[in-house]
């Protein structure tokens, strides 16, 4: 009875944390089911079907599907309430089997869908392999016991023998389950340290980022809408001008992302820099130099700038329905390109802040770089990214150099 009532607490807790990140997801999943699975829509055995024939989808919709329901799957499994509760004396087991029961419910959309197309079998096997595939990603760090564990994921998601795919799974997920549970506080402390640990670059370039987002998030949504149509474009033209060979088509997407991603960068890039102005009290109270300043902010307008190139990458190898191959390598030249633009832009802004005689320097720069960049990828084709990157490291070098300078005469001004 008294680990009966611990399990019952450990339960409590664990919905407590999950119930605010599992129910958006859940009900996502059943609008998205609605619509698609509906009485003239597909069925579970079909979806399952074509999963089973494409490995590559496969591959996809699993990675979707851990990567969404990691926060609810994380916060059941591992409550951060129930940590003290780990020094009472009791078995293990009754953690693990409570947080694993609350973590399968985060996971019974995806055991619905596999359930109702291939039984119940593939139900629980579906189930144990989401909830191991949880419980590395909230493990770290690895050893040999999470390496075997993911190996068994793989086994369970990909094998064709339902008893087979289910002993992977169970094996996998007896042994993660108990690595997430020991190794939480760790975790815990890693995630209270941030993303990028004690770096003062990265955590000034996230400070920035956050800064962007809550303060000026049209901005981030004119540039990701620029790529967006940029990626309808591209599978016109290159249909246009008969284009084939990957070559050709990177080399289009390349062009794209110069002429495309500029306009939104340019203003993306100019409201990084007023997040840098608007923190530069505690900068200065810090003594953070004004490299590290610059640095960072480029940083930080290179992570908008890649991330509106995947967007474009993304938009386009779904318009060309294209293979892994391509679809890999529009994503490397979009994200390239777009980190580039970014950190490039965020200079000129900075320089056109600093003094309003040069209040046009901004809008130039991001013309003179889309100008480039396109004549660029005409001339020299994917080679052009080479030139774009060393580019790029010099003109970040530059204008870290010159934070100082720009830094007095945004005083005197």
């Amino acid at each position: 009875m008294r680990h009966l009532a611990l399990a019952k607490i450990l339960v409590v807790l664990s919905v407590r944390a999950a119930y605010p990140l599992a129910a958006p997801l859940l009900l996502g999943v059943f609008i998205v089911a609605t619509v698609l699975f509906g009485p003239n829509g597909m069925r579970s055995s079909e979806a399952l079907a074509v999963m089973r024939a494409s490995p590559t989808l496969m591959t996809v919709l699993w990675a979707g599907w851990l990567v969404l329901g990691l926060p609810a799957a994380r916060a059941a499994l591992v409550p951060p309430s129930g940590t003290y509760l780990r020094w009472l004396p009791s078995p293990r087991l009754v953690f693990h089997l409570a947080g694993a029961v609350c973590a399968l419910v985060v996971e019974a959309p995806w055991m619905l869908l596999f359930g109702r197309g291939e039984g119940l079998l593939s139900a629980a096997t579906a189930g144990l392999a989401a909830l191991a595939g949880h419980a590395l990603a909230a493990t770290r760090p690895w050893g040999a016991r999470e390496a075997f564990a993911t190996a068994g994921v793989g086994l369970a998601v990909f094998a064709r023998i339902p008893p087979l795919a289910f002993g992977a799974a169970l094996v996998a997920a007896c042994l993660s389950v108990p690595a997430a549970f020991r190794r939480a506080p760790e975790a815990s402390a890693g995630v209270n340290r941030g993303y990028f640990g004690r770096s003062p670059l990265g955590a000034l370039a996230s400070t920035f980022l956050l800064g962007v987002l809550r303060s000026e998030p049209a901005v981030v949504g004119r540039a990701l809408a620029l790529a967006a149509l940029a990626g309808l474009v591209l599978p016109l033209a290159a249909r246009g001008h008969d284009l084939v060979a990957d070559a050709s088509i990177g080399a289009l997407a390349l062009g794209l992302a110069a002429v495309a991603l500029s306009p939104g960068l340019s203003g993306a890039a100019a409201a990084v820099v007023r997040a840098e102005r608007a923190t530069s009290w505690l900068c200065d109270a810090t003594g953070t130099p004004p490299g590290t300043r610059a640095l960072a902010a480029a940083l930080a307008g290179g992570v908008l700038g890649a991330t509106s190139g995947l967007v474009l990458a993304t938009v386009a190898a779904l318009g060309l329905h294209a293979p892994l191959a391509l679809g890999a390598r529009l994503v490397v030249l979009s994200v390239a390109a777009g980190l580039t633009t970014g950190a490039i832009l965020v200079g000129g802004a900075r320089e056109a802040e600093a003094s309003p005689r040069r209040g046009d320097r901004g809008m130039l720069e991001a013309l003179v770089w889309a100008v480039f960049g396109a004549a660029a990828a005409s001339l020299a084709g994917e080679l052009s990214l080479a030139v774009i990157l060393a580019v790029g490291i010099v003109r970040v070098g530059s204008a870290a150099r010159r934070a100082e300078v720009l830094r007095r005469l945004r005083g005197a001004a």
